[in-house]
């Protein structure tokens, strides 16, 4: 621009155009624009489907939301809420079912007066294979019941010690990788894996052996209690520890304390 004499200014012929945002976009720009729009959603589309495909399978977990199941069996919170149904097919003689709350808040179940007692629980079922879980209400309790044991009632299952085994693997929660949430691993899953572990919901060591075989886990501390906020920094991270594999009924119970975990 150039100043004339009476002190006004006007565009010098020949310059550039250049950006004023809250002026009309130069001519140049909206060629420019037009031009790259389509260019630029192609790319966009093909790296959407890049990173898509490269996500691990979900798997076959599945949360039953369109039923209400009811199950009978044994109540235990030793080291978590479960429920233990006699099931002739299974290793032990035993269903093993996890009970917890809906949301992230299965701390806040209140069953100590029910433990070790003969219980009827509705709730809605997840699944992933042989593993279930039963996710109940919180703010009521008519989803339990305790009732006459049958005559044929189990006690709690007995525990087979299967040695000490040095495991890498992920830590997950078990709720959501039951079903709930596809997919329910990897630092993904991170953040609301961790929220469910601090809420009470039970961790789950998802190990690999040396082999390349794969199993699930439940996690306890060295001494079989349960574990929770202690390895929330280790969540969904990929780790190894040693511990002791303990098989309770139909389930394999990894205990190791939170020390004996290691980043990879």
């Amino acid at each position: 621009m150039k100043k004339l004499e009476s002190g006004a200014y006007q565009d010098n012929p020949g310059e550039d155009e250049f950006f004023i945002g809250w002026a009309k976009a130069p001519g140049i720009d909206r060629r420019f624009l037009i031009g790259a729009l389509p260019l630029s959603l192609g790319l966009t589309t093909a790296a959407a489907w890049g990173v898509s495909s490269s996500l691990p399978d979900p798997g076959a977990g599945a949360w039953l939301t369109n039923a209400t199941h009811e199950i009978e069996g044994l109540l235990s919170l030793n080291p978590y809420p479960m429920i233990f149904v006699p099931d002739a097919s299974r290793p032990g003689g035993v269903d093993t079912v996890l009970v917890i709350a809906e949301g992230k808040c299965t701390s806040s179940l209140k069953l100590a007066e029910q433990e070790d007692m003969w219980v009827r629980a509705s709730g809605v079922l997840i699944e992933r294979g042989s593993r279930q879980a039963l996710e109940v209400p919180l703010t009521h309790y008519d989803w339990l019941q305790v009732i006459d044991p049958p005559a044929s009632a189990l006690v709690e299952p007995d525990q087979e010690w299967l040695g000490t085994m040095d495991l890498r693997g992920t830590i997950m929660d078990t709720k959501c990788f039951f079903g709930v949430m596809k997919p329910a691993r990897s630092k993904t899953h991170k953040a609301c894996a961790s929220l469910c572990i601090r809420g009470g919901i039970p961790p789950s060591f998802w190990a690999r052996t040396k082999d390349g075989r794969e199993s699930v886990l439940l996690m306890t501390d060295a001494n079989g209690g349960p574990l929770k906020e202690e390895i929330l920094p280790l969540v969904a991270e990929p780790v190894s520890a040693k511990g002791e594999v303990v098989r309770v009924g139909d389930i394999l119970h990894f205990r190791a304390d939170p020390s004996a975990y290691k980043l990879l």
